[in-house]
């Protein structure tokens, strides 16, 4: 195989730009044919994986949930095969396919070159490989996106408690299944893989092959109930919550008349969306895990 890696060099709070010349080093002493680009600016992995995947048999985002959605969009229409070397912050869907956080265990799964089909997701026209939040979590990622001296999931902490002291809910229409929904809904959670955050298990159950979402739909609650719950996201017994649903689907529709927010994959979408749909496609995905 010839791989085309595509390095995030500020991922992880600026590991990626040194593992990536960890990895460039490590590549080059085992004689493995390879690539390797750099992005420079948001949306740039998009336009470096669309060329890749043109030449190479299997496109590698080394980065964090963002960076491996980039790659994911650009990628999605040729089939390339995808891997990953996790940096990020969240890791969030390496944690769903069982890749190693750790650099030297992810490289060998990379090399062994496994391959799985697993599903992903489109959420209007952006495509994505783990979740999709609404709501307060997409609020979060905003607020998130100001902290610059914290890392992993205690962003995630910070950057709630923050977004705790403002959010207010906007009332939300929801079509799955056949039924519809609605009510002012605290957030949504959109779940292809288990967790979203860094570690937060909103959608525990949720099996990334199984052809459907898990969703957890939290309702208004008060604020000393959503600090009881976010505890208990951790090991996902948040669901025993009457006010926590849990359901499953393979398309959702959201709409309101006001403004809600929206992020794919760890990365804010729009915080002024009226309108999402968001629908599976079952085994979209070659990843090497």
């Amino acid at each position: 195989m010839n791989y085309y890696f595509i390095v995030n060099p500020v991922s992880g709070r600026g590991r990626g730009k040194v593992l990536g010349q960890r990895l460039a080093e490590r590549l080059s002493r085992l004689s493995i044919n390879f690539e390797m680009v750099w992005t420079e600016r948001p949306g740039h992995a998009i336009e470096l994986a669309e060329r890749g995947a043109r030449s190479h048999s299997v496109v590698v985002a080394v980065g964090g949930d963002g960076t491996m959605n980039e790659v994911l969009n650009g990628v999605v229409e040729s089939g390339t095969a995808l891997g990953l070397i996790p940096v990020g912050s969240g890791n969030d869907f390496a944690r769903a396919v069982n890749i190693p956080f750790d650099f030297d265990q992810a490289l060998e799964v990379l090399l062994k070159g496994r391959k799985r089909k697993v599903d992903i997701g489109k959420a209007n026209e952006r495509y994505f490989h783990n979740g999709v939040g609404i709501g307060f979590d997409a609020w979060v990622v905003h607020t998130s996106l100001g902290v610059k001296r914290l890392r992993g999931n205690a962003i995630y902490l910070y950057s709630v408690l923050r977004t705790l002291m403002k959010y207010k809910p906007v009332p939300l229409e929801l079509s799955f299944n056949g039924s519809v929904k609605i009510d002012d809904y605290f957030m949504i959670s959109v779940g292809n893989g288990v967790s979203m955050g860094g570690g937060f298990y909103l959608t525990p159950d949720a099996e990334i092959d199984d052809s459907l979402f898990d969703l957890c739909l939290i309702q208004n609650m008060p604020t000393v109930s959503i600090l009881r719950n976010l505890i208990k996201v951790y090991s996902g017994t948040h669901k025993e919550d009457p006010r926590v649903e849990m359901h499953r689907t393979d398309h959702l529709r959201v709409e309101s008349r006001q403004p809600f927010g929206v992020h794919v994959d760890g990365e804010l979408f729009s915080l002024s969306v009226q309108k999402l749909d968001i629908e599976i496609i079952p085994r979209g995905l070659e990843i090497i895990c």
